[in-house]
């Protein structure tokens, strides 16, 4: 699926969370997300980001991630194109004209139809 860049964003934190499906993480629960469906999340390199609630699984104490899983975000500008992977509360995985992959707020970005990729 292709889109189109409508707002300008830019990526919060430079350095986030990212590890591989079953790695251990420490949810927070209790932080706010503006976005729902997101929970902020640390694993055990202390790297911390947002992490889909659908991509964990657990209770108490033991947290896991059930897939591979990075949180950077894609800086961008209108007007650029992006390939939209997946959509996940809020939020696409894009990849950008040159390579670089990341989430993008759904509300930012505008999905193209057939007749106009």
């Amino acid at each position: 699926m292709q889109a189109i860049v409508t707002k300008p964003y830019r990526r919060p934190y430079q350095n986030p969370i990212s590890v591989d499906a079953g790695t251990a993480v420490v949810p927070d629960f209790e932080k706010y997300s503006e976005v729902p469906g997101w929970v902020w999340c640390t694993a055990e390199d202390t790297r911390a980001g947002w992490v889909p609630r659908a991509y964990l699984a657990g209770s108490g104490c033991n947290w896991r991630v059930t897939c591979d899983y990075d949180a950077i975000e894609l800086n961008i500008e209108p007007g650029e194109r992006l390939t939209i992977e997946t959509e996940e509360s809020g939020f696409y995985l894009a990849v950008a004209a040159d390579g670089s992959r990341g989430w993008v707020p759904r509300d930012h970005v505008s999905l193209l139809t057939e007749g106009q990729v």
